[in-house]
């Protein structure tokens, strides 16, 4: 371990000179995790990451200072951490940056702490840019849970992308160059900063291709869904300053989308089951279909 600062730690195998490389045909990969205060999920999201049946994977975490228990806990995978820090922060979208300013992989994945991959994610995803040069991001299906349950699956849409988030986040790996070349995440953005890097990438004209398979995990609420509302108006923000003219961008539109919002937030807690089923299935954007029990 390292101290970097008066309230800096850092440490994992960088900190003690040892740093990964690629392989012929086996492009290094960057597996970044942010947290603060998340004892309780983070393990998974951990062994998720190192369970990968790919390798080489370089994996970083970015803690934001967290006063329970996630700092010894990030302690006990120094030895199977590339790096990892602790310090305060300005928020999610300042703690992606400072994991994306110290990856090193040809590609980049972000994966929050309470979130996990399926064994074969980055084996999917390298295979899939590997297979074109062209190809920026690669995105999947993102399956919710609620607590052991399986709820249902998302897909990725992002043809539809100018519309609303079609994307699913936690599924998602970019080309590390874009990041150079189209900026990173915007730090005045609290709740939907994916949003708007994902359709700046979209504007730009890169190249997105979107798996059918189950790639990331996710428990059912996340920060965006309790703060939906804040996320709805900074999607529409996103909207006015990268898609000039477009009816999209219009406030017409966003009363829309809120009215949709609306409707499914009353629908998920009072409509039952046969409604919700029905809102997913024709009133929403991005369909998500029911996961089958296993």
């Amino acid at each position: 371990m390292d101290c970097s600062g008066e309230h800096t730690l850092a440490g994992g195998l960088r900190q003690k000179g040892k740093k990964k490389e690629g392989l012929p045909g086996h492009p290094l990969v960057s597996i970044i995790t942010v947290v603060l205060n998340g004892e309780d999920h983070l393990r998974q999201t951990i062994e998720s990451v190192l369970q990968q049946s790919y390798k080489p994977i370089e994996y970083i975490i970015i803690d934001g200072g967290s006063t329970d228990n996630t700092l010894p806990l990030i302690r006990q995978y120094d030895e199977k951490l590339d790096y990892w820090i602790s310090e305060p922060d300005k928020g999610i979208s300042e703690a992606f940056n400072k994991g994306i300013l110290a990856a090193g992989g040809a590609f980049i994945g972000l994966i929050n702490a309470g979130d996990w991959y399926e064994p074969d994610t980055v084996a999917r995803v390298v295979g899939t840019f590997l297979q074109s040069t062209e190809t920026g991001v690669v995105c999947g299906a993102l399956q919710f849970w609620d607590g052991k349950k399986r709820e249902y699956v998302c897909h990725s849409v992002p043809g539809l992308l100018e519309k609303d988030m079609t994307i699913t986040h936690p599924t998602c790996f970019v080309r590390a160059d874009l990041y150079g070349r189209f900026g990173l995440y915007d730090e005045e953005y609290k709740f939907a900063m994916d949003y708007k890097l994902l359709l700046r990438l979209k504007v730009e004209g890169v190249r997105f291709v979107a798996l059918e398979s189950v790639l990331a995990n996710m428990q059912h609420a996340g920060i965006s869904e309790v703060h939906w509302r804040q996320a709805l108006q900074e999607t529409h923000r996103a909207r006015v300053q990268l898609l000039n003219g477009s009816f999209f961008a219009t406030r017409w539109y966003y009363f829309f989308v809120a009215c949709k919002r609306r409707i499914r937030i009353f629908l998920d807690n009072w409509g039952g089951s046969h409604l919700i089923a029905f809102y997913r299935s024709r009133l929403a954007l991005v369909k998500k279909t029911k996961s089958v029990c296993i």
